[in-house]
This record gives structure tokens, C-alpha cells and sequence, in this order.
């Protein structure tokens, strides 16, 4: 599909880059329809575990302390993944709060 357009990406690219504008669109639709896209929504929730898992690159443990241990890197980058989401939201959030304070009236002048 975009491969002919984009020789440079891959074929799995390709499809990572339909996965995205997929999951983009997806989360526009309305939560009220929710069980209406239940089979996709199983889809790219796979598509991102696997994802995750790609990009952890992990072989399967062989022991206990191994299984521990790559338990812990796993939930290391997940508060990691997570910290910086919320890095990202409070800096989109803040730049919203900006927006508005350009409107708002300035020294307790009132409009």
C-alpha cells in the first residue's frame, strides 16, 4: 500500500504505519460504541503487545531468577514508558492553559 510510495520502509513498517492511522481513528469513534469495535480493539491491543514485546526484545527466561528479573526490567520501562507519557500530556495540558490565559483578563481588569 505505502511500500511503492516509500521504498525505504519495510513491508512490517507499512503495516505498522496502517496499525497507527487505524488506532488513530479508532480512538475519534465514540466510547458509546465500544462493543460495536470490540474484535478491532482486541486487534490493535495485540498489534501493540506485540509491539512492546518487539521492542523489549526479550528471550524466554531459563530460570526463576531470570523470570524475576525480567519481570523487573519489564515493569522498570513500563514506569518509564509511563513517566513519559505523563511528561508529554502535562507539557500538551500546560501549553491548553496557556491558550486560555492569553483571553483572560489582565490585572483583575474585568471585560
Amino acid at each position: 500500500m505505502l511500500a511503492p510510495l516509500y521504498p525505504s520502509l519495510a513491508a512490517d513498517e507499512v503495516l505498522l504505519v496502517a496499525l497507527d492511522a487505524v488506532r488513530t481513528w479508532r480512538h475519534r469513534q465514540p466510547n458509546a460504541d465500544a462493543s460495536r469495535y470490540a474484535e478491532l480493539d482486541a486487534i490493535l491491543d495485540a498489534a501493540a503487545v506485540g509491539r512492546i514485546e518487539r521492542q523489549l526484545g526479550q528471550d524466554a527466561p531459563a530460570s526463576l531468577p531470570a523470570a524475576v528479573e525480567a519481570h523487573h526490567l519489564i515493569m522498570n520501562e513500563r514506569r518509564r514508558a509511563l513517566a513519559d507519557a505523563l511528561r508529554v500530556w502535562d507539557q500538551v495540558e500546560a501549553a491548553a492553559i496557556r491558550q486560555v490565559a492569553r483571553f483572560l483578563p489582565k490585572n483583575g481588569a474585568s471585560r
